[in-house]
């Protein structure tokens, strides 16, 4: 397990992101079959908290196949940075870029990005977790029937989904709430679009 903090991971990613969400907007169409979806974009806010750090901003996540670029704006702890993961679930590979002008890659990045945000985070499940997909692997889900949030547990995390029930067929997440230790992330998601 490296990275960091759920997106940031996905930094993404107590003191988080609280009160209403506008209703997501979708750019297009939402596919039949989310784990076939290879290009897609997100838009929204996030908090971060953990090991005695934490705040909240916005982000812009792009995905292209297996590369992601994902721009993370405001006071969330780390500043504004620009990450950029690519490559497959076995070996992700990470370049870090910070507003200061500062570049990191391969192992300097793991650990700046972890050393910013206190709590590490499979980085390469991110991409899955964000469509409200388990990643490949060993995976666990808890349905409530007293509960309309769906719970996915992997890889140390426990994710809690909302789904936007009026747009994208109630199929896409609008809100996101992961835990893992004293790390904790919510994603506010405004805004899906996507590419076929």
């Amino acid at each position: 397990m490296r990275l960091s903090s759920f997106l940031g991971a996905v930094v993404i990613l107590s003191a988080l992101i609280s009160g209403c969400a506008t209703a997501p907007r979708s750019g297009s169409a939402v596919p039949q079959d989310l784990n076939e979806l290879s290009h897609w974009q997100a838009r929204g806010r996030l908090g971060v908290s953990g090991a005695g750090q934490g705040g909240s901003g916005s982000f812009a996540w792009e995905q292209a196949r297996d590369r992601a670029n994902v721009h993370i704006r405001g006071p969330i702890g780390i500043g504004s940075v620009r990450l950029q993961l690519s490559g497959g679930s076995s070996d992700p590979q990470l370049k870090l870029e910070t507003a200061d002008g500062q570049v990191f890659q391969a192992d300097s990045a793991w650990q700046e990005l972890e050393a910013r945000l206190g709590a590490p985070v499979p980085a390469e499940k991110l991409r899955y977790w964000m469509l409200g997909l388990p990643a490949p692997g060993e995976h666990r889900w808890i349905e409530d029937s007293s509960s309309e949030t769906p719970i996915l547990e992997q890889d140390g995390w426990r994710i809690e989904y909302r789904y936007a029930k009026e747009h994208y067929d109630g199929r896409l997440p609008s809100r996101i709430q992961a835990a893992s230790g004293d790390a904790r992330v919510r994603i506010v998601i405004d805004r899906w679009s996507f590419d076929r």
